[in-house]
């Protein structure tokens, strides 16, 4: 595999591509109503930066991996884990747009709407994502199978056992995340613990800790290498998910694909959000109150927490924690044995992840 970035993008799709079409093809006999459900996984699978799976083959050609196949199925396998997920959280959070289009759900509950059928479209469209992100999830194993059957029995355990774990952290975090949006206001201070778990266990383990570790794995590092890796990927992932708060309270909807506020409307606690309403004054304090989980605030209102947050040091605070936890993430990969060209492919997807604006 050409080792550059273009060139890993193209070929991660394809893999996508290809191994969505086996599942496609596996659903057939259950008729071409299907598709429904289908068509929205498939829309969704398509979009998107390809951070974790790069990371992965960028560790994977840092620690001298040569099964470049391997690799590529693993990451394929990271990339339908995270399509899952995003088809999933739009249902549990009432999304409605994913990536500049509508959100998975809300296609099926268009396709039951426009055909008059029997009950509610709102709920049918949600049990249909449900299914949806489902078979993304078996997509992923169809290919982490591929994957694990190209390994000696060392490397398939250990990149088995890895992805079981981030798998099994990823669920928990995404618990953890609803239960502490279902706090009331009067605790939202006390949740800086609860917030920063959050982060950890949900998008620094499957955005940049176990991409990072799953290609020291196949590549066959020593047992030392994954764990730094691991730890370096946790602080990598914590950047990522403090630059993604940012953008998704103040970035631009025709660069993000979603709607600014979204988070704020959904009641998620975040760490930019948290930090605000620790530093702001009493009228700040009710500006952010009636939006937080107010899924009907208007753009008028949502505007008037952006005011109030940036009113306070949370922009500030926030980037600094960024450079904090990216500056680890690079003090600990220089560290932990990578090495070449690939090193330099990790780094520079580390500035990417944390400087981006989408």
């Amino acid at each position: 595999m050409t080792h550059d970035f273009t060139a890993w993008r193209r070929s991660i799709d394809a893999s996508i591509e290809a191994t969505l079409a086996l599942s496609v093809a596996a659903t057939a006999p259950a008729g071409p109503g299907v598709r429904e459900i289908t068509d929205p996984l498939l829309a969704t699978a398509a979009g998107g930066k390809r951070v974790r799976a790069l990371l992965l083959l960028a560790s994977h050609l840092a620690y001298g991996g040569s099964d470049d196949e391997a690799a590529l199925a693993v990451a394929t396998s990271l990339e339908l884990f995270q399509t899952a997920a995003l088809v999933h959280d739009d249902v549990l959070d009432r999304s409605e747009s994913r990536r500049g289009r509508p959100a998975a759900h809300r296609v099926i509950a268009h396709v039951h709407a426009r055909g008059a059928w029997h009950g509610d479209a709102a709920a049918f469209g949600e049990a249909g994502a449900i299914l949806a992100g489902d078979l993304a999830l078996m997509a992923c194993q169809r290919a982490l199978g591929s994957a694990v059957a190209r390994l000696d029995s060392t490397r398939a355990a250990a990149v088995q056992g890895l992805f079981c774990d981030m798998a099994d952290l990823v669920t928990a975090g995404q618990y953890a995340d609803m239960r502490a949006a279902a706090q009331p206001l009067d605790a939202f201070a006390g949740q800086a613990e609860e917030i920063a778990a959050v982060m950890r266990s949900k998008t620094a383990s499957y955005t940049g800790e176990f991409p990072l570790a799953l290609g020291a794995a196949i590549a066959g590092a020593p047992g030392a290498s994954v764990e730094e890796s691991r730890r370096a990927g946790r602080d990598l992932g914590i950047a990522f998910q403090l630059r993604d708060d940012l953008l998704g309270l103040m970035g631009s909807p025709d660069v993000t694909g979603k709607p600014a506020g979204d988070d704020v409307r959904e009641g998620k606690r975040t760490a930019v959000l948290w930090r605000a309403w620790t530093q702001a004054d009493r009228g700040g304090r009710e500006a952010i109150g009636s939006v937080l989980g107010n899924r009907d605030a208007t753009e008028a209102q949502v505007a008037e927490v952006i005011r109030a947050v940036r009113a306070t040091d949370a922009e500030s605070w926030c980037e600094a924690q960024i450079a904090q936890h990216a500056d680890r993430a690079r003090e600990t990969l220089a560290a932990a044995g990578m090495s070449g060209d690939g090193l330099s492919r990790v780094l520079d997807l580390v500035a990417r992840a944390v400087s981006r604006t989408s």
